[in-house]
């Protein structure tokens, strides 16, 4: 290894060069000194370097890729051994690299770089050699060769073997290599220079003969001349350095902000743009390590499919219907179709996980896999965020689904079928966001059948269901079931009497006046002598007070009072269930318990009840065609009269209770017709 007067740099204005052609068709700058005073001549480096492809050969490999090579060996020169660092580079022949190789071969580039630096008394490793071979006008080969500087390591090796003394005693080396960074960063913004990649390994750390610890630059590909634009990119290089060491614990925010300053001080950065600039530069430096550890995720071929799932015979599908609630109800027969097809296979479902407890109450499903949206959203600022996304994508990718299918049709759970790996990926192929473009199998649409259960039985077909089936196979648990009643025991309901009404919903266009409501509750009390329970989130209890001081009845309020398992458990026991187009409406349609939804602009056609026209209050339920939503104004919801619902109510009611047991069998048959 070199020795430590090799630290001591010499007097910028003697780095003298040569230039020489060491073997047929190879050029070559050198340099005619090192840092220890040696002088060569142009002779005693055309003799060392008479084999080229030699130079990258035999030594210690620090870094390798595809077309390049990174080592650390020997150099004999002159009766001389020095120890270098070799940067060995092989251009393929594609387009982009083509015209680069136009240009100065990189390793002159960063030769004369490093020598500019070198000049201006900056720490950098001292060049040596800069050699490259051209065919044509084509660089095709080139190698750069630099002193190697001894020392502990790279500046993030240091600081993560370091980390529990700099976490305690070390508050004067962390400013004393914060004044390091901002000093270089300037001296090189100085200069019309800027490191566009100014990572921590890109930095090595050298321990000085009195004990101090110093900074050198190694790599010089990142380093480049402010261009006509790029000057406002300048604080870049901070940023990239404060995403390699901003997660290790003993190093701080105020870190950062003390070399933000020092640099800004350094710079001249007026007073009045810092705080703003900072700001800006922390968010930077979130993505920036963001961006890392997803190429990191994503070495991996997402496509790999393991010897273990070569041999299985049994089938693994995903099912991907994360929201919403009516939504995911209205998949169940899709699930059903699948298992009653193949009753071996793993059923997987990819879902929220505020809707996940709908599931609990399903049978067929082997494996729910939560999608937290909440958190997940804050991926491209919060590293927690970004680490859960990523565990969620190897679960995906580990599982090595044969089959996934799509039943949302958005961009967002199109691409989490992609990353599953899944080499069968099924959605409909006018599917919204421009998902489709993820699947593998592309199901058209059947504009005859627009309900949205006969799609998704479309498309579960295209994936091998080969038998239908439109049962819900949704039932509340005991335990839900005790916890109503002991609920309606505590309000003074007859769990025998009462009526479910659902007056809220996510949009405002959906939902039904609630002085309608408060209308239907007087019939439906007066006539039918039922207990009316108003059901809804905690947000919604506003509305319900509303409901509450409009009718003559009593009104149970229920918002917030239920989770999903107790809001199954009180609607099957509802002798009718009047809702707004929303969850709790369509999982009363899949119970079978006499329901009326009201729809307004939204054609029943694709969502209501299944096979029940008695379900249905709307206007012109039947002559909206394929479309999702009407902009017809008599569709309006508000249109919708209460005298139509009542006689909806009444007439299920009625036929219930001249036979409940051929009511029941009638609902079956019309969800399965």
């Amino acid at each position: 290894m070199a020795n430590e007067s090799k630290n001591q740099y010499v007097e910028p204005d003697i780095l003298e060069t040569a230039s020489i052609k060491p073997a047929p068709g190879w050029r070559a700058r050198v340099a005619l000194s090192d840092s220890d005073g040696h002088s060569f001549t142009a002779k005693d480096w055309e003799k060392c370097l008479a084999q080229p492809d030699s130079l990258y050969q035999n030594g210690e490999i620090i870094k390798a890729g595809e077309k390049f090579i990174v080592s650390v060996k020997k150099l004999r020169i002159c009766g001389k051994t020095l120890d270098v660092v070799v940067k060995f580079q092989q251009l393929h022949s594609s387009p982009l690299n083509l015209m680069r190789s136009l240009l100065a071969p990189r390793a002159i580039r960063n030769f004369r770089t490093a020598q500019k630096l070198y000049r201006k008394n900056l720490p950098v490793a001292r060049p040596l050699a800069a050699i490259w071979k051209k065919s044509g006008p084509f660089a095709k080969k080139s190698i750069y060769i630099s002193e190697y500087i001894s020392g502990p390591g790279d500046l993030y090796t240091f600081i993560r073997d370091n980390a529990r003394f700099l976490e305690k005693n070390g508050s004067a080396l962390k400013k004393d290599l914060s004044y390091q960074i901002a000093a270089l960063f300037a001296s090189l913004h100085k200069a019309s220079l800027w490191h566009r990649d100014a990572k921590a390994n890109n930095f090595l750390v050298q321990k000085t003969q009195k004990a101090r610890y110093k900074l050198a630059l190694v790599d010089m590909d990142g380093i480049k001349p402010y261009g006509l634009r790029r000057q406002r990119q300048r604080f870049r290089c901070l940023s990239k350095i404060a995403s390699t060491l901003l997660w290790n614990r003993s190093v701080s925010t105020s870190d950062y902000l003390r070399t933000f300053y020092i640099y800004s001080n350094l710079t001249g950065l007026d007073y009045k743009k810092r705080r703003r600039v900072f700001r800006s530069l922390k968010h930077q430096a979130v993505a920036a390590r963001l961006l890392t550890l997803a190429k990191s995720a994503m070495k991996s071929p997402i496509s790999k499919v393991s010897a273990e799932n070569k041999t299985r015979t049994t089938k693994r599908i995903l099912i991907i219907k994360p929201s919403a609630l009516g939504d995911i109800v209205l998949a169940l027969p899709a699930l059903a179709s699948l298992r009653k097809s193949l009753p071996d296979a793993e059923i997987s479902w990819f879902i929220r996980s505020e809707y996940a407890p709908l599931l609990a109450g399903v049978g067929g499903i082997d494996d729910i896999i939560i999608f937290d949206r909440k958190l997940l959203g804050k991926w491209w600022y919060n590293p927690k965020a970004f680490a859960a996304l990523l565990r969620l994508i190897r679960q995906l990718q580990s599982a090595d689904f044969d089959l996934v299918i799509d039943l949302q049709g958005l961009f967002r759970t199109a691409l989490f079928a992609w990353l599953t790996g899944c080499k069968k990926r099924f959605g409909m192929k006018d599917a919204r966001e421009f998902a489709a473009l993820f699947y593998t199998h592309k199901v058209e649409r059947d504009y005859n059948r627009p309900h949205i259960i006969d799609c998704y039985q479309k498309i579960v077909s295209a994936a091998g269901a080969s038998a239908k089936s439109y049962r819900f196979n949704l039932k509340p648990n005991k335990k839900a079931v005790d916890g109503i009643n002991a609920l309606l025991l505590e309000q003074n309901i007859n769990p025998d009497r009462y009526a479910v009404f659902v007056p809220s919903s996510a949009h405002f266009c959906k939902c039904w006046p609630v002085q309608n409501f408060a209308a239907l509750a007087d019939k439906i009390t007066s006539q039918f002598g039922l207990s009316i329970i108003a059901v809804g989130k905690k947000t919604e209890k506003a509305l319900i007070h509303t409901l509450q001081s409009e009718s003559n009845v009593k009104i149970a309020d229920f918002a917030g009072l239920t989770d999903i398992p107790q809001l199954i458990a009180l609607i099957n026991g509802a002798k009718v269930v009047v809702s707004n187009d929303t969850g709790p409406g369509h999982i009363a349609a899949a119970l079978g318990v006499p329901i009326v939804i009201i729809f307004g602009a939204t054609n029943p056609a694709r969502i209501s009840p299944y096979g029940r026209e008695e379900a249905v209050a709307a206007i012109d339920p039947k002559s909206r065609g394929s479309e999702i939503e009407s902009s017809n104004p008599k569709h309006a919801i508000e249109n919708v009269t209460v005298k139509q619902v009542f006689e909806k109510v009444a007439f299920q009611l009625k036929q219930n209770t001249k036979n409940p047991a051929k009511q029941q069998a009638l609902n079956n048959q019309n969800r399965q017709s």
